[in-house]
């Protein structure tokens, strides 16, 4: 008799001990859970991020920008937003394979067709800004447009001091790559084209180094 109310009051214990158990991770995972939310919601995106993500978002969908000078997969086609703090610049890179040329003789064939294709994804950028004469207009209020939210608009659009220094802070860069063929069998280097959204097609910059 003895032996079996032992039993009993250790069965009863046990069980207790488990509904204990369960009540103590229930509160703990409630606890968590709560807390991940709170963690999540008072995570502060800055401007700076959203126009960012929406540079990001432009840059991937130019891709039918660039069909009619070079026949390229949308795999091929290669686009990022890089940022940089201690140049305070922000570069919209856009790099696209080359199955021939970029040989020293083809220089003026390829920075015609990389100035053409800046033109290109450019003009796509700026496709929804008023149409004008000045191309530093379309480049200001799209941008300025990029980093504002919905909720608001920012008081430094009216001054033009900031718009042009946002201005100046966003360079377009194109990339013509060779090929990993390409690369192997001639050994060229690719040939890039860089300017701000504003930039005469002139005055963009060509880069180019031979072996």
């Amino acid at each position: 008799m003895l032996i079996f109310l032992l039993i009993f009051y250790m069965v009863k214990i046990f069980k207790n001990i488990l509904i204990f158990i369960f009540l103590l991770s229930s509160i703990t995972t409630s606890v968590f859970s709560k807390d991940i939310t709170t963690l999540l919601r008072n995570q502060q995106l800055t401007v700076f991020d959203i126009g960012i993500f929406r540079l990001e978002a432009d840059l991937k969908t130019s891709y039918p920008s660039i069909k009619d000078h070079l026949e390229v997969t949308e795999a091929e086609f290669y686009t990022d937003v890089v940022t940089s703090y201690s140049k305070n610049s922000i570069d919209l890179i856009v790099s696209v394979p080359m199955n021939n040329n970029l040989k020293k003789e083809n220089y003026f064939s390829d920075s015609f067709r990389c100035r053409n294709i800046f033109n290109s994804v450019r003009d796509f950028l700026l496709r929804n800004e008023n149409l004008s004469n000045y191309r530093y207009t379309m480049a200001t209020s799209y941008l300025t447009s990029i980093f504002s939210t919905p909720s608001s608009w920012p008081s430094w659009r009216y001054d033009e001091e900031i718009r042009e220094e946002l201005v100046n802070l966003v360079k377009l860069e194109i990339t013509l790559r060779p090929s990993n063929e390409l690369a192997l069998n001639e050994q060229v280097n690719p040939v890039s084209c860089i300017g701000g959204l504003e930039t005469d097609i002139d005055q963009i910059i060509i880069s180019k180094k031979y072996n």
